[in-house]
């Protein structure tokens, strides 16, 4: 029997910082020079944004529309 579904939660507030922070529209893929760029900036939160970006393209995503 497997166990509970593990999700990610998220707060809304924090949605789509790291777009705002490097200028690029929400829903739209973050340049990958923006985002090397961010992971050694000298802002904490900058980098640990970009650090999760990184580390999130490797998670497995649902299919869209199912």
């Amino acid at each position: 029997m497997p166990g509970p579904k593990k999700t990610i939660n998220i707060k809304k507030t924090h949605e789509g910082l790291l777009h705002k922070d490097l200028n690029v529209p929400v829903g739209q893929p973050i340049p990958a020079e923006k985002e090397e760029k961010a992971l050694h900036s000298s802002d904490p939160a900058l980098r640990k944004r970009a650090q999760f970006a990184e580390n999130a393209k490797h998670f497995h995503h649902p299919k869209k529309g199912k």
